[in-house]
């Protein structure tokens, strides 16, 4: 046991910063200009979000299921996990998310909103942060515009903007669609971290803001 106290979490870390963020360098610039299309779609899941029509809330639940699988799929498959092989096993609960997204479809069309303005609201604020925000996470952390984050094409502010929206529309069963975002962020802070990256709070913040509005729901 007093060995394990020596170890710092950098210890657990299978790669340099350096060669992360070059990482998303390079998948940022063969995405390029998805990235714009990616940030028009959290606009239009905002846009959904924010009214209360079950057709609207079914093609954000829809939506958000996709950036799941293609985050999924093109970063932690085909990219991420050629330095860390957990993300071999990320990819498939990213997978299993997006599965979920599709069944709270049904649950949106038979239940009501929840039921405080506040949740809702503060719903909203987290997709905001999530697709306008975390893009300029570099320009203050001091890194490399081109290891911008955008929804879709990334993992944490796909986390975020999927937070917001659960918490805005979903009023049952959260208990079975938040652990997977709450997870990632809580492991990518971490990470973040780390690598003595000082956007290591924006994973942390996105947490307790979903837990404070989750308490303000009920």
């Amino acid at each position: 046991m007093s060995e394990w106290a020596t170890y710092t979490l950098a210890d657990f870390l299978m790669f340099s910063p350096r060669v992360y963020f070059r990482l998303v360098e390079r998948y940022n610039q063969g995405l390029w200009p998805l990235q714009l299309v990616f940030i028009a779609g959290a606009l239009a899941i905002l846009f959904a979000t924010a009214t209360d029509g079950r057709r609207a809330r079914a093609a954000a639940l829809a939506t958000l299921a996709l950036a799941w699988l293609f985050c999924a799929w093109q970063f932690l498959w085909l990219r991420y996990s050629t330095i860390n092989w957990a993300m071999s096993y990320a990819t498939a609960v990213f997978m299993l998310e997006a599965g979920l997204l599709l069944f709270a479809i049904r649950w949106t069309q038979n239940g009501a909103l929840p039921a405080t303005s506040l949740r809702r609201r503060g719903g909203i604020g987290l997709m905001v942060s999530g697709s306008l925000a975390y893009p300029f996470l570099p320009l203050l952390a001091g890194r490399a515009p081109a290891s911008a984050e955008t929804f879709g094409a990334m993992p944490d502010p796909t986390a975020a903007v999927t937070l917001g929206a659960l918490l805005a529309v979903v009023s049952q069963k959260l208990w079975l669609l938040l652990p997977i975002p709450v997870l990632w962020c809580a492991f990518s802070g971490l990470t973040l971290l780390a690598m003595e990256d000082s956007a290591a709070w924006a994973p942390f913040a996105v947490i307790l803001a979903a837990f404070a509005l989750l308490l303000a729901g009920r």
